[in-house]
This record gives structure tokens, C-alpha cells and sequence, in this order.
């Protein structure tokens, strides 16, 4: 059974559909990456993909069942999500922010008990945000900010995890570590992952299976091998690159020709 199932997927916000016609389907244990342009409808999938829309058209189910007769509490204990920009929480410290994780799949009679703590302090001990427990957010880098909310999302302790942009407010070292980290929670069994990626090498180098948008619509889905291609670049970034196998994986990465289309 699939873990995530979406079909003839469309939605949007109120004014027309961003996203029109998506079937996907996430087994447990994959990590599967969307890219393509800004505004191509990645962050809306996220979105549509948890409910978080109204204006939707087609089918999404967890683990076979329909995401719209489910409340927001059981959809919490399936699914975490990692937004791509900071959410107004800079009152907060970064521990106070990461324990939001285990608040969205409680009832608020539910005290915190010795597993809450423990998936509290593993959450902060991955991401490397430990020092950071007592700080306001407010007072945060961009970068940190953001493994301030991915530790929220571990800490939720759901199968399922949606990233938006997860590398787009990291320095390159984190990036790496970030999608090192995210590799390992999936490779372990404890996670089935979504991102929403600008970086493609990022993604291909991670991510099982590739599914390119472009102008709201899936127009290739495969292996990395199998996608990551000169003229699917150009075709849907409008990008001239060279592709390259790593030297040391040997999968695809690209390199933007200088000087761009028509060079």
C-alpha cells in the first residue's frame, strides 16, 4: 500500500488551479524529490498534499485513506512538514519551537512524557540545534532557523516527511549534512520522504526518484539516470548545462555552461 497517493490531482488558491492533473504515489521508505521553476506549483503540492487547501480537485490518501475525512490531528501523527520560509514564531526559543512538533499530535489534555523529552532532544541532537534550545528565534541566522524546523518535523515522529526548499536558507556545508541526515532517516526505514528542491544536483544525488514540474503539470518522473538530462534542463529551466557523472558516486550533476542559451 502507498503511504502517500495522489490522483488527478489539481489545486490552487481560489483563482484558478497552480497545479492541474498530478498523479503520484509514495511507497514507504522512498525519497522521491520535485523539482522545477519558481512558480512551477512545487510549494502548492506540499501543500495540497496535507490539506492544507481548499481549492482542490482529485483524490489524496495516507495509507489509504482519504486525506479529507481525516482531522488535522491524525493527518499531524502521518505527516510532518517543513515549510520554506520562517513561520512568525521569533517570540519563541528554538527548544520552545521544536516541542510545537509534539503539540500538533495531541489533544491538549496530553501531558509530555520520557518519550516526548527523548524525541525532543534527538530531534535537536541531528540537526545540531542543541545550543541553540534556549535562544529566540528572532535572534537566529536564516540557516539556522531552518534545522530549528526540521528538528520540529522529527520530533512530530510521523512516516511521512514533506520538505519545501529544504537546503534554499543553508550554507553549503549544511546543505550537505541536511540531505546527508534526511538519506540516513530514510535508509533506516523511519521515513519516507518529499522534497520540493531548487538544488538539482542536491536532489539527484539523494533522491531515488526524480519528478520534474513545469507550468503546474508533471512532464517527466524517472531515476536520476534516467532525467537528468542536458535537454530536460533546457526544456524546463531554460538552462544550457553540461551533465557529468560524479567521480565518485557516478550519478548525474550538472554545470551551467557560461553564457547561458544561445552560447
Amino acid at each position: 500500500m502507498s503511504l502517500l497517493e495522489l490522483r488527478d490531482l489539481s489545486a490552487g488558491y481560489g483563482d484558478g488551479f497552480v497545479v492541474r492533473g498530478i498523479s503520484l504515489s509514495l511507497g514507504p521508505g522512498e525519497f522521491v524529490a520535485v523539482l522545477g521553476r519558481n512558480g512551477s506549483g512545487k510549494s502548492t503540492l506540499l501543500r495540497a498534499a496535507q490539506g492544507f487547501l481548499r481549492d482542490v480537485e482529485g483524490r489524496v490518501s495516507l495509507e489509504g485513506r482519504d486525506l479529507f475525512s481525516l482531522g488535522r490531528r491524525e493527518i499531524a501523527r502521518m505527516v510532518a512538514y517543513v515549510p520554506q520560509l520562517s513561520e512568525p514564531v521569533f517570540e519563541f526559543t528554538a527548544g520552545e519551537v521544536v516541542l510545537m512538533g509534539l503539540y500538533a499530535r495531541q489533544t491538549r489534555l496530553q501531558g509530555l512524557g520520557p518519550k516526548d523529552a527523548k524525541a525532543v532532544d534527538e530531534a535537536m541532537h541531528l540537526t545540531e540545534t542543541a545550543a541553540l534550545a534556549e535562544k529566540k528565534m528572532a535572534h537566529l541566522s536564516g540557516g539556522e532557523r531552518q534545522r530549528v524546523f526540521i528538528a520540529r518535523a522529527l520530533a512530530q515522529r510521523t512516516p511521512l516527511l514533506l520538505l519545501d526548499e529544504p537546503s534554499l536558507h543553508l550554507d553549503i556545508s549544511y546543505q550537505v549534512e541536511l540531505y546527508g541526515l534526511l538519506k540516513r532517516l530514510q535508509q533506516d526505514g523511519r521515513k519516507t520522504i518529499l522534497a520540493a528542491e531548487h538544488n538539482i544536483n542536491l536532489a539527484a544525488a539523494h533522491a531515488e526518484r526524480l519528478v520534474f514540474l513545469k507550468d503546474g503539470a508533471v512532464v517527466l518522473e524517472g531515476s536520476p539516470a534516467e532525467t537528468v538530462r542536458a535537454e530536460v534542463i533546457r526544456d524546463i529551466f531554460g538552462a544550457e548545462v553540461d551533465v557529468r557523472a560524479n567521480a565518485r558516486t557516478g550519478l548525474p550533476e550538472i554545470s551551467l555552461v557560461t553564457g547561458g542559451r544561445g552560447q
